[in-house]
C-alpha cells in the first residue's frame, strides 16, 4: 500500500533533506527555502512519509503564481502534482486567482491544469534559465503560456 501524500511548507530541518535529493551544485531547496524566510514566497513540498517527492513555489504577492511545480520522476501519475496545486489553490483563496505557467511543449503538464480547472489566457511568455542536473550546469529558453483558475470561496467582489 502507498502512503499518502502530504503537502506542507517547507521547515527549517527540511532544507537539509530535501537538499539531499538534488544534484551536487543545484541548490533549490535552499534557494526557495530563503525566499520563503523573506516573505515573498511559500515553498510547498510533497511528501510520502519522509521522502520529498516534489515542490512548487507559491508567489505571494500579486498575481497569486505557482512556479517551479515539480514531481520527483518515479512518483509521477501519483497524484503529487494534484496535491501540490490543491494545497497552492487553499493558501490563495484569499487572492481569488491562481495562475501557472505552462511551457508549450510539457502536454501532459498543461492536462494536468485544465483537468484542475486552469484555464488559458493566450498570453506568453519566454525564459531564458540556468540549472543543474546530474550532468552539471545548463541553460534553457522556454515559452510558457499562463494559465487562471478562479478560486471557489474567494472574495471577488469590487474591492
Amino acid at each position: 500500500m502507498t502512503s499518502p501524500v502530504t503537502v506542507r511548507p517547507c521547515a527549517a530541518e527540511d532544507v537539509a533533506v530535501i537538499a539531499a535529493t538534488e544534484p551536487p551544485g543545484a541548490s533549490v531547496a535552499e534557494r526557495l527555502f530563503a525566499r520563503q524566510e523573506s516573505g515573498e514566497l511559500i515553498y510547498l513540498v510533497a511528501w510520502v512519509g519522509d521522502v520529498p517527492v516534489g515542490h512548487g513555489a507559491l508567489t505571494l504577492a500579486p498575481p497569486r503564481e505557482l512556479r517551479h511545480l515539480h514531481v520527483v520522476e518515479q512518483h509521477r501519475g501519483r497524484g503529487v502534482g494534484s496535491a501540490i496545486v490543491r494545497a497552492a489553490e487553499e493558501a490563495s483563496v484569499d487572492a481569488g486567482t491562481l495562475s501557472i505557467g505552462v511551457a508549450l511543449d510539457n502536454p501532459d503538464a498543461r492536462r494536468l491544469y485544465e483537468r484542475l480547472g486552469f484555464r488559458g489566457t493566450g498570453e506568453l511568455t519566454t525564459t531564458t534559465y540556468t540549472y543543474v542536473d546530474d550532468d552539471g550546469e545548463h541553460e534553457a529558453t522556454e515559452t510558457d503560456e499562463r494559465l487562471v483558475k478562479q478560486l471557489a470561496g474567494a472574495d471577488v467582489g469590487p474591492g
